[in-house]
């Protein structure tokens, strides 16, 4: 049995793999410790998840300082192992035995400066204004590359923000009442539908009357007064009717292409959706380009 685990782990899987990954964490830390006290005892310290942390975070700093340490250290030896074993000319062992001789140690630091800034640059001279050139390109290069990032950022700041507005408009169009579509929608619209028709049967039977009027009559201008009357009232009927048509036809007008049923408008705002996340995607796609570019 792991005596490592406390009663409650044993009632809950997570709880004692997340117990045993500490375990294994603070077995780490304490071989960590005792290889740099050296056999001497560990000085006493409280037993936390914060202190876990932070030790755990310091033994990873110095595992890697030591293989960098150690990665140096055989650089060295190869650098050295290979310039012993390059065959340097009289005259140039005698130069270098003069440099190593009477050079100041400012000047041996700054001789090894210059020869480091040379491997760095990766220059095939160590020539000075070459070094300074290649600099100057490098601190241009960088500058370039940070007023990219600024763009980059500027734009992505932009895109969130389009994204959220975009979302916000989204959830007001499915979860507004006002752009629910009534339950006597379809009821009203087909009210409407055939109001419109008889209205235009009627218009079209006062427009027939109209102009059988000056036919029939055999002596129209010799019309009573009450026919005048008659005739009028009909114009105003007439023209009364054609203004309720038009009217009905603008109320009709303003639901052309809303399905009557709920759910197919529900589609459409489905549908709608779709084309937001296409959209989402492209602009992620020109995004991506943009980054890679």
């Amino acid at each position: 049995m792991d005596t490592s685990l406390s009663p409650t782990a044993f009632f809950s899987p997570s709880k004692a793999k997340q117990q045993r990954a500490q375990a294994q964490d603070w077995a780490h830390v304490e071989t960590w410790l005792s290889n740099k006290y050296r056999g001497r005892s560990i000085p006493p310290f409280e037993r936390n998840e914060a202190t876990l942390s932070a030790l755990l975070a310091l033994a990873a700093a110095n595992e890697r300082a030591d293989e960098e340490a150690e990665l140096l250290r055989r650089v060295q030896e190869e650098a050295l192992k290979e310039l012993e074993e390059t065959e340097i000319a009289d005259s140039d062992a005698e130069i270098l035995r003069a440099l190593t001789t009477n050079l100041t140690p400012e000047g041996a630091q700054s001789l090894e400066a210059l020869a480091g800034l040379t491997v760095a640059l990766d220059a095939s001279s160590p020539d000075p204004e070459a070094l300074a050139h290649t600099l100057i390109n490098i601190h241009t290069t960088s500058h370039r590359l940070s007023q990219h990032l600024t763009d980059l950022s500027t734009t992505t700041s932009y895109l969130s923000a389009e994204h959220a507005n975009l979302l916000a408009q989204l959830d007001s169009i499915t979860t507004n009442p006002a752009f629910t579509t009534p339950p006597t929608l379809p009821r009203e619209t087909a009210a409407w539908t055939r109001q419109t028709k008889q209205l235009r049967a009627k218009v079209r039977e006062y427009e027939d009357k109209l102009a059988s009027l000056p036919s029939a009559a055999p002596e129209a201008e010799q019309l009573s007064s009450a026919s005048i009357q008659r005739i009028a009232g009909m114009e105003e009927e007439v023209l009364g009717a054609r203004e309720r048509v038009l009217g009905l036809e603008t109320r009709v007008q303003a639901f052309e292409g809303l399905p009557q049923d709920r759910e197919k408008a529900r589609g459409v705002v489905r549908e709608k959706e779709r084309e937001l996340e296409g959209l989402k995607r492209r602009r992620d796609g020109l995004f991506e380009g943009l980054v890679g570019g």
